[in-house]
């Protein structure tokens, strides 16, 4: 033995042989340590969870014997009472004696008479039929005293005529009569995996659809005060108050006087068609709630500009048309902000990839221009049927010039 340690030294060296010892030592001292104190803990070796022990004691502890033949004794543990999972169960619930219940009632029967049906209510209830038929046959001004007086105990079934009322105990009543040691739990308890991941879950789907709710919010800053919906820009938000709530009112003024006339039938809310194929113009602004005699804004007269496909109408400075923009909206199919559709492709999908022309006020998606634009352009922007047409009168180049000077 001895010329293997000598072996294992000379190969190893004897101050890294020495440490290996020191921290062997150290190790198996704090293991022992650990396993005498038993302090409940989760065994990194055995990996079993320890609980306290009280098998282990120190010297100060240590008395003599008792009983013949006993070199030593300890100091007992004093036991304490755990923690009940449930509240004490009531008196109340509990059957009483064959015999007393029987005596009982026939003391019952010979004085009350026969049950009626509050009688038995309070039977089912759990109420004695006594304090029942005492509570409905005093006084009102009797029933605060009497609530207020307990009996201790019933007395001997051959003596049925001397019993005493039982007070009845609450829960509550038992759990002050208990000390805090008494609730001293002994074992740790472990939080249930089920329940915190089912809470985990709940709180996620609520964040999630708290931040789709400000998701919303931002995309659509335009909420009506009437009933919630939320739009894009405010021409939208205009149109929708038009003609849901304002046509809403109107149609109730309008109904008030002929309440005995049966309501005519509903006909399908769709822009009517002039014999162009364009849809009938209202001779209202959208914005203002003008004609085009009347500018609600200016005080003046202006011209209405209809969209052809819902015939919403608005003035020019409603719109905040330049006169280029005005020129151009007469040579071609002009669309109101909702009916908005690609020039190229025909369609409306993807609006937030829509891209105007400030001369023209047509629509274009920025994937669908040649070549495809990523990100909106800084400043104005021209189509190409603006820029072939206005060469460098266009928008995009008069907010380029001032730049460049």
């Amino acid at each position: 033995m001895a010329t293997a340690v000598e072996n294992i030294v000379k190969v190893l060296g004897e101050q890294y042989y020495k440490d290996a010892l020191e921290q062997c030592h150290n190790y198996n001292a704090r293991l022992c340590a650990e396993r005498s104190i038993l302090m409940p803990f989760l065994d990194s070796q055995t990996g079993v969870a320890q609980s306290n022990c009280y098998i282990w004691m120190e010297k100060r502890h240590r008395s003599a014997g008792t009983a013949p033949g006993q070199l030593y004794s300890y100091p007992a543990r004093r036991w304490r009472k755990k923690r009940r999972a449930h509240p004490p169960e009531d008196p109340a619930l509990v059957f009483p004696p064959l015999k007393t219940a029987e005596l009982e009632l026939g003391l019952k029967k010979d004085v009350l008479g026969p049950l009626d049906g509050s009688s038995l209510e309070a039977l089912l209830k759990g109420e004695p039929l006594d304090k029942r038929v005492t509570t409905e046959l005093r006084p009102p001004e009797e029933e605060t005293s009497l609530a207020e007086i307990t009996g201790t105990s019933t007395a001997s079934s051959h003596s049925g005529s001397t019993r005493i009322r039982k007070r009845i105990l609450e829960p509550e009543d038992y759990l002050d009569d208990l000390d805090d040691e008494d609730f001293e739990e002994e074992t740790p308890k472990r939080r249930s995996k089920g329940k915190s991941k089912g809470r985990g879950v709940g709180n996620g789907k609520k964040k999630l659809e708290a931040a789709a709710a400000a998701q919303e919010d931002r995309d659509k800053p335009y909420a009506c005060d009437i009933c919630g919906k939320r739009y894009k820009n405010r021409p939208g938000l205009s149109y929708h108050y038009t003609h849901s709530h304002l046509a809403d009112e109107e149609g109730e003024d309008k109904e008030e006087p002929e309440i005995h006339t049966p309501a005519p039938p509903e006909e399908p809310k769709t822009p009517k068609k002039g014999p162009n194929g364009l849809a009938l113009p209202n001779d209202y602004c959208d914005f203002c709630l003008g004609d085009s005699s009347m500018n609600q804004k200016t005080g003046q007269s202006e011209e209405l500009v209809s969209c052809s496909d819902c015939g919403r109408s608005g003035h020019p400075s409603c719109l905040q048309f330049t006169a280029v923009m005005m020129a151009a909206v007469k040579t071609y199919r002009w669309q109101c902000i909702e009916c908005k559709c690609c020039n190229v492709c025909g369609t409306s999908e993807n609006d937030d990839q829509l891209l105007f022309c400030d001369d023209c006020d047509r629509g274009y998606h920025m994937y669908c221009l040649s070549p495809p634009m990523s990100d909106p352009p800084e400043g104005s922007w021209s189509c190409h049927l603006c820029l072939a047409l206005l060469k460098d009168k266009a928008s995009i180049y008069q907010s380029q010039n001032p730049a460049m000077e």
